[in-house]
């Protein structure tokens, strides 16, 4: 079985998440911002891939067995990410990019506690978790790069996080 069969989440394509199209003035929209939200895109790709690969493995006795609940929950946080690296690429304030982000570190952070569990209950293997651990990292490295091309701004947050 090739791994790219298991991944359907679309390459990056700047027509389709129409990059740039925010206001120019604004410091993440230089060069390196762009770039870096597509290495930071491609390396979830990777991940993607290796994460449906391990959660087709897990076993799954029917819908309302432990695997196929921690499998569900794996795939939840799996697909929140790459909405919410394009919701990050397509707005301009801060507040609206560091909400994404957020939530993008909360969901992948998620989706590791649940490969480990699945690890720890004897349903997966610790290796291909070692594995897509390390893709992760690779991710996060990137992701940090990403974060701080955004600049900060008067954009007001009503709810007073990001501030």
């Amino acid at each position: 079985m090739n791994l790219n069969d298991l991944n359907f989440l679309p390459e990056w394509d700047e027509n389709r998440f129409k990059v740039g199209q925010a206001d120019s003035s604004t410091n993440f929209n230089n060069d390196s911002g762009k770039l870096l939200a597509k290495a930071l895109y491609n390396q979830w790709r990777e991940v993607f891939g290796l994460v449906i690969a391990f959660a087709e493995n897990l076993a799954d006795d029917g819908d309302q067995s432990l695997p196929a609940s921690t499998k569900a929950l794996i795939y939840e946080n799996l697909l929140i990410v790459a909405p919410k690296i394009m919701g990050a690429i397509s707005v301009d304030h801060y507040v609206l990019k560091m909400e994404n982000a957020a939530n993008i570190r909360t969901n992948a952070k998620q989706m590791m506690q649940q490969i480990g569990f699945a690890v720890l209950m004897g349903w997966a293997d610790e290796l291909h978790r070692q594995v897509i651990e390390n893709a992760l990292n690779q991710f996060k490295q990137l992701f940090k790069q990403w974060v701080a091309t955004f600049q900060k701004d008067h954009y007001e947050d009503e709810w007073g996080l990001f501030v």
